[in-house]
Parts: C-alpha cells; sequence; structure tokens
C-alpha cells in the first residue's frame, strides 16, 4: 500500500480490558465507552478513522494480544500512522516493552502516539511524565497480580473452588462459584469409567467406547453447556487416553481438592509451571464425592501395577493377571500376550526380563492363562467356604499366620523411625553447638551459614523419611480390620464361575509363576499366591 501523506493521519483506536480492569467498578473502563470516547475524539480532531482495535479480556502485561498484533501489522503496511488509547495503562502494563513501543517502534514507523487521559503525545516535547507513568502501570499490574495469587490462596486453603471451570462431572453452585455440585448429567459417565477402569479396561479401551458411543468429551460438554462455539473443536472432539486417566487420577472425584499444582511463571510471563508436590493445596472432604473413597484408592493402586510394566493386547484390554504374575526366579513382571488363531485364541505370559533381553536375562517361564484362572478359582472357591462355614475361625487363623511377619515388619520400621529421631536431635544439638561457637568467634559467618544449610537440608529429609515410616506403621497396625474385609469380600465368591480382572486385583497380591520341569516326562510348574493380607500358598499345575 502507497504510503501516507505527511501531515494526513489515518488514525488507529486501540481499546483493552483485562479481567482485572473489568472488576474496578469503572464504567469508563468498558470497551464499548472506550470505544465510544476515542471515536469522538478522531471525529474532534478531524482525523481519518482508519480502524478500531479491541482485545476484551487480554492482560496489559504482555502483548501476546490479537488484534495488538493486527495494528502491528498495519502500522508495518503503512495503514495507520497515529494510534489512540484512553491512557498508557490501555496500551500496555508492562514497563519495559511500553516504552519500547512508543519511544522506538512508533517514532522509527513515523506513527504519532496518543494517550488521552494522560495528556501524552508524542508530537508535543513535554511527554517526559510518559516512562514514570510507564513505571506506575507496571507497579498496578505486579500488585494486582500480587492480591489476585494471595486471594486465591486464601480461598484454596479453606477448601475453595478457585478455578475458572469446574471438573468434568461436577458444575459451580449457582448460590457460590467457588463451592461444587454434582453435574447429574455426566457424573454417571465419571462412574462409568472407574467401573470399566477396575473392570480391566485400559485408559485407551475406556476412550475408543465413550468415542463409539458419541459421548460428549469433558471440553465439547463443557462448550455446549455454555452455549458457545468450542474454539478447538477439531482436537478436542475425541476422547483420549490422557483425558480418561485425567479423570481416574484426580482426587476431585473422591470428595477432596487439591489446588495450586501450577502457577504462571510471572505477572508477566504467562508461561504454566507445575508446582511441586508439596506444595499442593489439599483440604479433604471439601464436597459431594462421585466416587467413593476406597473405590478410588483402588483405582490408583491399579494405576501403579499398571505401570510396572502391563502389557496390552491390541485392542486395548489388559491381560486378566497383568501386573499381578511375577517370575518367581528373577522377580520380574510376567507380559501379557495374545495370539489369535483360526479356531481359538491363546493368551500366555512370558517373563518380562525374557522377553526384553532373552536367554542372558531370565528363562521364558511361558505360562497359558486359562491354567492360572482355574487354579485361581479353586483357591478362592475354597476360601469363600471356609469363609462361609465359619468367618470368626478362618479370619483368627489369616491374623496368626501374619502376625510373626507383621510384627517382624513393625520392628524393623520402628527402629528405623528411632534412628531418624535421634539423628534429628542430634543435628539440633550441633546446630546450637556450631551457633555458641560463632557467638566465641571459632567459626567464621561464611562458614556458619554453609554448615547450618547442610544441616537443614539433612534434617527436612530426614523428616520426610520419619513421616513415610510412621504412615507404614499404620498402615500395618490395620491388619486386623484389612484381613476382616477380605474375609467379607471372599465370602461373596463362593459360587463364582468366571475370573474376572476386578476379582483378581482386589483379593490377590502376586502371583509368582515358577519355570516348567518335567519330571518322569511330566512337566510340572509352581504357581504361588499370595493373597492380600495374607500368607503364600503354593499350588502345582501339571
Amino acid at each position: 500500500m502507497a504510503g501516507l501523506k505527511e501531515g494526513f493521519y489515518n488514525a488507529g483506536v486501540y481499546c483493552r480490558l483485562s479481567k482485572d480492569d473489568g472488576n474496578s467498578g469503572d464504567e469508563s473502563a468498558s470497551i464499548q465507552n472506550q470505544k465510544n470516547m476515542l471515536v469522538s475524539y478522531v471525529l474532534e480532531k478531524g482525523w481519518n478513522l482508519a480502524e478500531v482495535y479491541t482485545d476484551d479480556g487480554y492482560s496489559g502485561t504482555n502483548f501476546e494480544r490479537p488484534d495488538f498484533k493486527r495494528m502491528i501489522q498495519d502500522i508495518q503496511s503503512k495503514k495507520i500512522n497515529l494510534v489512540i488509547t484512553k491512557d498508557l495503562s490501555r496500551l500496555g502494563r508492562n514497563y519495559v516493552e511500553t516504552g519500547q513501543y512508543t519511544e522506538i517502534f512508533f517514532p522509527n514507523h513515523g506513527v504519532r502516539y496518543v494517550a488521552v487521559n494522560d495528556g501524552i503525545d508524542t508530537m508535543q516535547e513535554d511527554n517526559d511524565i510518559a516512562p514514570f507513568k510507564n513505571i506506575l502501570n507496571e507497579m498496578y499490574a505486579k500488585d494486582i497480580s500480587r492480591k489476585t495469587r494471595s486471594a486465591k490462596q486464601t480461598l484454596a486453603r479453606q477448601g475453595k473452588f478457585i478455578n475458572s471451570r469446574a471438573p468434568f462431572g461436577y458444575q459451580k453452585s449457582p448460590l457460590d462459584k467457588h463451592v461444587l455440585e454434582v453435574d447429574t448429567e455426566t457424573a454417571p459417565i465419571v462412574k462409568r469409567i472407574y467401573e470399566m477402569f477396575l473392570g480391566g479396561k485400559s485408559g485407551r479401551a475406556i476412550a475408543n467406547e465413550l468415542n463409539k458411543e458419541g459421548i460428549l468429551t469433558p471440553n465439547a460438554y463443557y462448550y455446549k453447556k455454555a452455549g458457545r462455539e468450542n474454539p478447538c473443536k477439531n482436537q478436542l472432539s475425541q476422547w483420549g487416553s490422557g483425558t480418561v486417566m485425567h479423570i481416574i487420577k484426580n482426587p476431585v472425584y473422591k470428595g477432596d481438592m487439591v489446588q495450586g499444582r501450577r502457577k504462571v511463571m510471572s505477572f508477566k510471563n504467562k508461561k504454566v509451571l507445575s508446582n511441586p508436590k508439596d506444595s499442593w493445596i489439599t483440604v479433604e472432604n471439601t464436597h459431594e464425592p462421585i466416587i467413593n473413597r476406597d473405590l478410588w484408592e483402588e483405582a490408583q493402586l491399579q494405576i501403579r501395577k499398571n505401570h510396572m510394566g502391563i502389557r496390552r493386547s491390541s485392542s486395548g484390554e489388559v491381560g486378566l493377571f497383568s501386573g499381578i504374575l511375577k517370575c518367581a526366579d528373577c522377580g520380574a513382571n510376567m507380559t501379557y500376550n495374545r495370539k489369535i488363531y483360526k479356531s481359538y485364541i491363546k493368551e500366555y505370559y512370558r517373563c518380562g526380563s525374557y522377553t526384553n533381553k532373552g536367554k542372558t536375562a531370565c528363562t521364558a517361564h511361558t505360562i497359558r492363562q486359562e491354567y492360572i484362572v482355574q487354579v485361581v478359582l479353586d483357591d478362592i472357591r475354597s476360601y469363600a467356604k471356609q469363609a462361609c462355614r465359619d468367618e470368626s475361625l478362618l479370619t483368627e487363623r489369616l491374623l496368626q499366620a501374619n502376625k510373626e511377619n507383621s510384627r517382624n515388619k513393625i520392628f524393623a520400621l520402628e527402629k528405623k523411625l528411632e534412628e531418624k529421631e535421634r539423628r534429628i536431635s542430634e543435628i539440633d544439638r550441633l546446630v546450637q553447638a556450631l551457633f555458641e561457637e560463632k557467638m566465641k568467634g571459632s567459626v567464621s559467618e561464611s562458614r556458619f551459614l554453609r554448615m547450618t544449610k547442610k544441616y537443614d537440608l539433612e534434617q527436612m529429609a530426614l523428616t520426610e523419611e520419619k513421616s513415610s515410616l510412621a504412615r507404614k506403621i499404620q498402615v500395618l497396625k490395620q491388619e486386623e480390620k484389612d484381613i476382616s474385609a477380605w474375609v467379607e469380600r471372599i465370602k461373596d465368591c463362593i459360587s463364582i464361575r468366571e475370573l474376572t480382572r476386578e476379582m483378581v486385583v482386589e483379593l490377590i497380591e502376586a502371583i509368582e509363576i515358577s519355570e516348567a520341569k518335567t519330571v518322569c516326562q511330566e512337566e510340572h510348574q509352581n504357581i504361588k499366591i499370595i493373597y492380600k493380607f495374607e500368607n503364600v500358598e503354593e499350588h502345582k499345575k501339571e
């Protein structure tokens, strides 16, 4: 486009309003009022109104704004040579970058800049106040950012919901946006996701099922309910395993609020960073759960098992015993394999070390799934019969069988706990002695600071280890309650005909598979079933 005539102004009116500005209650700050005011000003001056640029809902702390970028392109193509804003803060609140535009970019491109309410006009010589106003605008933005962050942290510690969008399965209460209520339309989908996962389906298989049924993704549902067009509908129209697993891992569904997982780098740089886990803000029982606590914890246990080398079939199905079967010789997980033939499907497991590294690591330990199923079914039925005949007797027997093992574990853990406590106390004494030496002048300030920092770090690590040990001891001391629950559950298996993934995960801790051996021309292979809260029972498969 041809250059503009000297002395002739094609004006670009720029209006901006951020969410923070919009909460100020200042009516003149609204986009429409900015636009009306500036257009009238342009016409009053006799300038040509070339374009109006508006960025509604964008912060002034950075210049990643769509219409601001469009305005810069129009300046570079010489469509406009005059930029007008209500005040300097509408152009931006970042002192350095705003100054670069007003003092370098605009003059270099022959652009006149006017901030009406601040009395700034780059055609005049009395604009010395502009840099100071830029600094004040940046300080204001920084102060607002700090206050907003502090207010959100306070709300989070009170168990109040602080995010803009409610998690899938919930909605914000119409009476209080900081309170979550169950969304009756989507909560059943969340429940179903957990049921399918605990039933043995992988995140990918669950996503495929939801897509097949045409169930809206969380993003698609959000925009539909809000009555707005989904800006990323191509990317967000299909369920993925990541979305499914995020729902399964989220503590919000058991009624707990976990917030503060992420933060922006600064009020200028909006890059999102992850916070360390120890800085997350967790408040329990803040709202109605969709998934009961025990079921949620069971799902997390299953996730941990699934991350331990589980092998899935091409359809995304998890093997019935994946994550449960262990090689008796090297301890590796047995990997699930599935082969489809014309007349039947062969499902079997092999040692993970052998699969990955070959004969030098371990032997195959190959075993058909149908053999394991029969052994496990028979054994579960046997326990179920005992539980139905005399529940208290079976409970007592299991308690006695585990008592010695549990007592030894608790004793070992308590010994470690005492060692940590002694070292923590010892560090307190060392720091006190170091301080006294510093006061006497025997230790320099720099050495004192270096040593105390080292002791502080060690003490922090010891305190964390101490908490972990205390939790483990508490778990072991809950043994009787756990065994009673296990016996109660096993009673329901008296008449089972089919073994399910859910049943395997709920009742069994591990199954160890030995290598097959030929004795007197017959093949023998040991299967050791380690039930949850129960000692090892050994079985042989011929």
